[in-house]
């Protein structure tokens, strides 16, 4: 038998070079200073972590069992932090909080790599739908490889949209959505007047018509957007039924239309101080007004069944039919730049009927509160529905929110 030390001392150092070699952990995702690794050779070290928003994660992760075939864990963030996870939502973790700080206070989302976290945020779920599919897309075009997934360091995904005017966005791109209202503010009876109708807002403050029971007497409620609190009431006026309320920006006035046999009458009240103006008479009836900056133009409705375009001085621009028949009562109505909403109540449920300012049924989404509806409107990047809520109670304000998930389509 020949001895080891007769080998030539070369091909000693080769055998041990391979013989001696430590084994590495297949599970630990190598290290890279410009890049995290998420999925590798089908090996993943990664979950995915949300707060309460499950299907966004789950989107998430069917694109990446897709894509690479690995199919990542789902964890809720109250569960004990790993070094290794991609962060979906406003969750408990430091980085999701910092990586909402680039949303600045206005709607959006913001994708990025903080430490070996990849991170995407929403300023609500909604939003974190949004920038889950503009991540998927930036990942698909750059960072896939074969089956593997590596994230760039300096990856960032983001937008910020000041006046989102998210329904209708919903609406425009055909997304499944539903709405969750949030209770805003109440205003109370204030002696006999307690009927709530027509609601309005300038982007600052909302406004709140309410009426006694008999109609003739009503009071107009200001209240701070920020803080909700009370700033200023009319004093009383005679608005008829009050049957809806809007903010014109142009002359900065809040106008009431009487609604009911005086539909051709408004009341227009100085926005600032509420102080009551001279009645205006148009040609046409209102049940509903809304106006629309941006577009120069009121819309109004009354009954359910008329729907007409004015320009800012009420000189009729379109007349035609609504063609919608739910078997809710009419109220009020509100709109964005593309369309005009109709809060609809009902015994269950309320409704809003969507048109388009041409005069064209869109579609009909669900408000699921038993409150009866009586006015719409959007400001500040938001959607409100005012509602009576009794002779006790008064009226409220409830934010009508869409929630849209993601959901990833091969």
């Amino acid at each position: 038998m020949q001895r080891l030390s007769h080998f030539p001392a070369a091909l000693i150092l080769i055998i041990c070079a391979f013989a001696c070699k430590p084994e590495t952990d297949p599970q630990e995702p190598p290290v890279d200073e410009d890049s995290i690794i998420l999925v590798k050779d089908g090996i993943s070290q990664y979950s995915i972590v949300y707060s309460s928003a499950k299907p966004n994660a789950s989107g998430l992760g069917d694109f990446i069992a897709h894509s690479t075939g690995v199919s990542l864990p789902l964890v809720l963030d109250k569960a004990g932090t790993s070094e290794f996870e991609i962060l979906v939502g406003d969750c408990s973790r430091s980085e999701c909080a910092e990586v909402l700080g680039d949303l600045s206070g206005t709607f959006g989302y913001s994708a990025r790599v903080v430490g070996n976290k990849l991170v995407v945020v929403g300023s609500d779920v909604t939003w974190t739908a949004f920038g889950l599919r503009a991540l998927v897309k930036k990942l698909t075009a750059e960072c896939l490889d074969g089956q593997n997934l590596t994230v760039p360091r300096d990856l960032e995904v983001k937008q910020l949209d000041n006046n989102p005017q998210m329904i209708a966005r919903l609406i425009r791109q055909n997304y499944e959505f539903s709405i969750s209202p949030v209770h805003v503010l109440t205003q109370a009876p204030v002696g006999d007047i307690y009927v709530a109708q027509g609601a309005a807002a300038d982007g600052k403050y909302f406004y709140l018509v309410m009426r006694n029971s008999g109609d003739g007497k009503a009071v107009v409620f200001k209240y701070d957007i920020k803080s909700k609190s009370l700033v200023g009431q009319s004093e009383e006026f005679d608005g008829g039924h009050c049957n809806d309320m809007t903010y014109d920006d142009f002359r900065n006035q809040v106008i009431v239309a009487h609604g009911q046999s005086q539909g051709k009458i408004l009341t227009p009240l100085d926005a600032e101080t509420l102080a009551v103006q001279p009645n205006i008479t148009i040609p046409v009836g209102s049940g509903a007004i809304t106006f629309n900056a941006s577009r120069s133009s009121y819309a109004i409705s009354q009954g359910a069944s008329t729907f007409y375009v004015t320009d800012r001085d009420f000189k009729v621009q379109l007349s035609g039919k609504r063609s919608d028949s739910t078997g809710y009562t009419a109220q009020g109505m509100g709109s964005d730049d593309s369309y005009v909403y109709f809060p609809m109540s009902g015994s269950k449920d309320n409704i809003l009927v969507v048109y388009d300012w041409e005069g064209h049924f869109i579609s009909t989404i669900t408000v699921p509160l038993a409150i009866e509806s009586e006015s719409m409107f959007y400001t500040a990047g938001r959607y409100y529905v005012a509602f009576y809520e009794g002779s006790k109670t008064g009226g409220s304000i409830y934010e009508i929110k869409p929630v849209h998930y993601y959901t990833y389509s091969r």
